[in-house]
Formats: structure tokens, sequence, C-alpha cells
């Protein structure tokens, strides 16, 4: 795993563990809800600098990098946005697919109906953003494997969510909700709202991240 430093809510840092090619990251005990909201938008971004050329799809069993002990898979809400993670038993933290701390910070949002229907005209395979197996278009909606819906940046969400984080931080960085929303659709063309091609068949998630992640900097 590589470790990375963030700013932290109170005073200090905050120093997380990443497998990028697994596209995971290690929380110890409440480290998630001790970043401070500019360390949230650093992660976002650093989730874009390291991601690897290829992915390593989510093993089935999962230990404790502290303990050894096995991880169980544990169901979470924040405000009403239902996300997951894989918790250690005796405390130690937890590990969390990027598209799980995503979600569970309100950066992107499920697929509507309009959007999985014009997917399905243009894409037929998919890679799942949370466990990276691949999702046959034509016979689901959600994937297979881990049973994650497809999800996708959601730019209503985002912007919405980055106004928050820049209240909190004193504006700390200036992003232009307007600019990134265009970026991350296709105003009045025939993709219907979507951006396909360009690595988007890929990882919905992924793509949207390299997007907002450009105009972070």
């Amino acid at each position: 795993m590589q470790t990375l430093e963030f700013e932290r809510l109170l005073l200090g840092q905050v120093a997380l563990d990443f497998c990028f090619p697994c596209q995971l990251v290690w929380f110890d005990e409440h480290e998630s809800t001790q970043l401070a909201p500019g360390g949230v938008i650093e992660v976002f971004k650093a989730f874009d600098a390291h991601r690897a050329a290829t992915r390593n799809p989510l093993p089935e069993l999962l230990d404790c990098p502290r303990c050894n002990s096995r991880l169980a898979l544990t169901h979470d809400l924040q405000r009403t946005t239902h996300f997951s993670y894989y918790r250690c038993g005796w405390g130690h933290g937890r590990l969390t697919p990027f598209v799980q701390f995503l979600l569970e910070k309100n950066f992107v949002g499920p697929l509507s109906g309009g959007e999985l229907a014009t997917l399905k005209a243009s894409v037929r395979n998919m890679q799942c953003s949370n466990c990276g197996a691949p999702i046959d278009l034509q016979h689901d909606a959600v994937c297979p494997y881990c049973g994650s819906p497809l999800a996708i940046v959601d730019p209503e969400a985002i912007g919405k969510a980055l106004r928050e984080l820049n209240t909190a931080e004193v504006q700390r960085k200036t992003v232009d909700v307007d600019r990134l929303a265009d970026a991350l659709t296709m105003r009045g063309s025939d993709a219907g709202g979507l951006r396909i091609g360009a690595g988007l068949a890929g990882d919905l998630v992924a793509a949207g991240v390299a997007i907002v992640a450009a105009l972070l900097r």
C-alpha cells in the first residue's frame, strides 16, 4: 500500500493507505470523518493522479492490514446515501473502495433510467466502479459480482458537494460549477447528457473523476 497525508479537520495530518491498482483506501478508526474539507478534495484528486493503468479485481475475502483478521462487509448511511466498506471487527478501521468513499462524500450517484438507456444504446459492456468486474448492459443494470448499481459522477451532486466543501474551507479554492457541469455533460447533444467514449466505456466514475480533477488543478 502507498501512504499519503492529507489535512486533518482540527490539527495536523491524516495518513491514509491506498492500493491504487485495487482502488481501495484504508481508514484507521474515525479517519474518514477527521479529514478537513480541503483534505477530502485532495483525496478526490489523488484517486485520479495515481490511477493505475490496469485494475486488480476485488477479492472475495479481505483481511485487516493491522491484525490480519477477516474484514466484514458493512452497509452504512450518510444522510440519505447508502454506501459500504469492509470493517475490522477489532476496531482497527475499514477498507473502502474508491467509489464507496465518493458515495459517502456525495460525489457520485446512480444512473437515471434515461441515462442507462442511452448508455445501453452506445456501449455493451462496462466495468463495475466498485469491484472492477465486467457488466453486460444488455442483461444487467447492476454488477452480477458485487451487486452494486451503475454509478456516475453527477454534475449537480458534485457541484453541491464542492460548494459545501468550499464553504467549510472558507473559499480555499473557487470551483466554477457551471464549467464543471459543461465538462461532465454534453448539453444539447445526441448523447442525452452522457459523455460516451474517451474511455468512459471502461469505468464511468473513474472517467468523471478525471474530468473533475482536471478542473480542480
